[in-house]
């Protein structure tokens, strides 16, 4: 018994890797077709881990808040659409968080890039208000669009 045992955990040992090296090939196929593997360029921010954790959880907040703008322009509840954007808008305390973490990143860029986003926000909260669905939709695009600019360019 023990002899199968080790022979069949053997067999699922070697038909597992035989399955990863599979998915590996093709993952180094579908690379190669893009291109191939691509050097990292962004910037990296230089700020204390409890920092980039603290920064990193704003991100995922602000990516939450992305998708319930998405569904509430969809169910053309454009009254929660101006809520919600208005919470992601450029406030005095937005200002300052984003002021900070330019400061000890020592990246001025990070303001611009940060500002571009939350007054987005806020022109997207104004269209939402205006009962505008299509001008709201173009400005969150922007906003989205705002907010990749800046992970193109930084990372952790």
């Amino acid at each position: 018994m023990k002899r199968f045992l080790l022979a069949a955990t053997v067999a699922f040992a070697f038909s597992a890797g035989a399955s990863d090296a599979a998915d590996m090939s093709k993952m180094h196929e579908m690379m190669m077709k893009m291109g191939g593997p691509k050097p990292e360029t962004r910037v990296e921010m230089k700020i204390p881990a409890p920092m980039k954790v603290m920064q990193k959880g704003m991100m995922r907040a602000h990516f939450d808040s992305l998708a319930e703008i998405t569904a509430s322009l969809a169910s053309n509840d454009l009254k929660k659409t101006a809520e919600l954007a208005s919470a992601m808008g450029w406030t005095p305390e937005e200002k300052t968080r984003c002021e900070t973490m330019s400061e000890v990143a020592g990246q001025q860029e990070l303001l611009v890039y940060g500002m571009a986003v939350h007054k987005k926000a806020d022109e997207l909260a104004e269209s939402a208000r205006a009962g505008d669905r299509d001008k709201a939709l173009l400005n969150l695009s922007q906003l989205m669009k705002n907010c990749n600019a800046c992970h193109e360019k930084f990372r952790h």
